[in-house]
């Protein structure tokens, strides 16, 4: 029982931490992430989640042309795991 327990917590976890990396990969906001110091702009800053991590920047205005993160990056367990650039 505590085995099965285990494995759908683990399942769970994996699948909300790909469903965030996927969404980040297009350049939108995670979902299953909470946004600590956030700026002004709606939507860049550091978003944390259960032992991984995003440092986002973007375009959130309304009167931006490009709307939507322009560079992130992913920590998994605190460690720096890749960085990306919307061209």
């Amino acid at each position: 029982m505590a085995v099965t327990v285990v494995v759908c917590v683990v399942v769970l976890w994996l699948a909300v931490g790909i469903v965030d990396y996927c969404r980040l990969h297009r350049f939108e906001k995670p979902i299953f992430c909470v946004g600590t110091n956030l700026c002004d702009d709606g939507g860049s800053g550091k978003y944390v989640g259960l032992g991984y991590s995003y440092d986002i920047e973007g375009n959130f205005m309304p009167e931006d042309e490009f709307p939507g993160v322009t560079k992130w990056t992913y920590y998994l367990f605190g460690m720096e795991m890749e960085t990306q650039i919307r061209d």
